[in-house]
């Protein structure tokens, strides 16, 4: 141990996690400065160039912004999307992580390994676990999806080009992630489904390591008036393909049903989409500082998304601020919500509809016990799925696991100094 006591722990991943606008960096970045409170933390990360987009936050921002995190940057590669997408195709190896496996972050690792002396090795995403596992310590790979899955998901929709590039990308990753899967000592999974994919393909060990929100008071309900619209409410990243679609469904399909019944505002907070559709009584607000006022505003939170895995964050937030959620099955997928009791489910246009109507009506009633009894058993199945909790649990799986190898480095010294048995006196 380092002085004071603190083991080292090296954090690898591929995009800096600020700024906080989606949940990828979110979870980033609560399990890096998590960690931070307890180990001895050094951060390997790509700095990619202005306007990349990866987003750029230069090495000094990023010492500025993690106080007590030594940060060691790697260049990113700076080609042109569309063609090293297109030249990843004549390759074994996808572009999904190729991109990001690059001979300086190997080196940089290589070197931090040898300088820091970590004890344990959190690889963040599949882009930085695509080297080979490093000896002597334990090295950990913490998913945020499976991603062959979307991108498999993907070859579904879109143009024949794109699904063909999809196609043949979910093939490589799928094939990347069972490498990556069967060589590290321990696979962190977002949810139990996630999980089982790990362990058929033949995962070493699995355990879960949750999305989660930060803690929150629940906000107040406040019957709406006749003369109110009904507000609904999307945060996330826009411009992330399955929700970008997932919102184009939302506007063109659903919303134009629900205001021939009621009056009805959409607000799209977080990176809008890169085609965002223009619509009565939508806007797309862009990042904020504080999603807690939108929350506040809102009556209804919808996640249509029919394309990914891992879990939403946004459920959970919405659950924990108290507002009532309308998802697709897929969008509740792996979190601890049924159906019909903690958040209402839509997979149909007239589903969606009749769903989002139906909050409307419970809305509009004074003290409705329908409503208080959805938000209530949502916050209170969510409550354990809280930052702090989660890194605690994380530390506590970690310190377990080092201390389970120690003991069997223990165990195996007596027998290579002479052949005695723990315990047996000469």
């Amino acid at each position: 141990m380092p002085d004071g006591g603190r083991d080292r722990l090296l954090f690898a991943t591929c995009r800096a996690p600020f700024p906080l606008e989606s949940g990828a960096r979110i979870r980033t970045h609560r399990l890096l400065t998590g960690l931070a409170e307890v180990f001895d933390v050094e951060l390997v990360v790509f700095e990619f160039e202005p306007g990349h987009p990866d987003g750029h936050v230069p090495k000094a921002e990023l010492e500025r912004l993690l106080p007590g995190i030594s940060v060691v940057t790697v260049p990113g590669r700076t080609s042109s999307k569309r063609m090293s997408q297109l030249a990843s195709l004549a390759g074994r190896e996808s572009w999904t992580n190729g991109r990001y496996r690059t001979a300086a972050f190997t080196a940089a690792m290589t070197e931090a390994v040898a300088r820091h002396r970590p004890r344990v090795v959190h690889f963040d995403d599949s882009g930085v676990a695509m080297m080979p596992p490093f000896a002597g310590v334990l090295n950990a790979y913490c998913a945020h999806n499976i991603e062959h899955t979307i991108l498999a998901l993907g070859a579904r929709v879109g143009g024949s080009m794109r699904r063909a590039f999809n196609a043949v990308e979910a093939r490589k990753v799928a094939r990347e992630e069972r490498l990556i899967w069967n060589r590290v000592d321990l696979c962190l999974a977002t949810s139990a489904p996630d999980a089982a994919v790990m362990t058929a393909a033949g995962a070493r060990r699995v355990e879960l390591c949750p999305n989660g929100a930060d803690p929150v008071a629940r906000l107040p309900i406040r019957q709406l008036q006749p003369d109110q619209p009904l507000r609904l409410l999307f945060v996330g990243s826009g411009d992330y393909a399955p929700y970008e679609r997932g919102l184009a469904w939302m506007v063109e399909e659903v919303l134009p049903k629900i205001s021939a019944d009621a009056p009805v505002e959409f607000d799209v907070v977080g990176a809008p989409p890169l085609r965002p559709i223009a619509s009565k009584g939508v806007r797309y607000t862009g990042r904020v500082p504080s999603v807690e006022p939108y929350y506040d505003a809102a009556h209804v939170v919808v996640v249509p998304v029919f394309e990914g895995s891992g879990t939403r964050l946004k459920i959970i937030e919405a659950a924990a601020f108290g507002r009532p959620v309308v998802s697709t099955q897929l969008g509740a997928e792996g979190l601890p919500v049924s159906p019909g009791e903690h958040f209402l489910a839509a997979d149909s246009v007239e589903e969606f509809v009749g769903a989002v109507l139906e909050l409307e009506r419970r809305w509009r009633q004074p003290h409705s016990a329908e409503l208080e009894q959805l938000i209530k058993a949502a916050r209170e199945a969510v409550l354990t799925l809280t930052w702090p909790r989660i890194v605690e649990n994380l530390i506590a799986l970690y310190r377990s696991e080092l201390e389970r190898r120690a003991g069997s480095e223990r165990s195996r010294a007596p027998a290579a100094a002479g052949g005695r048995e723990p315990g047996n006196p000469r």
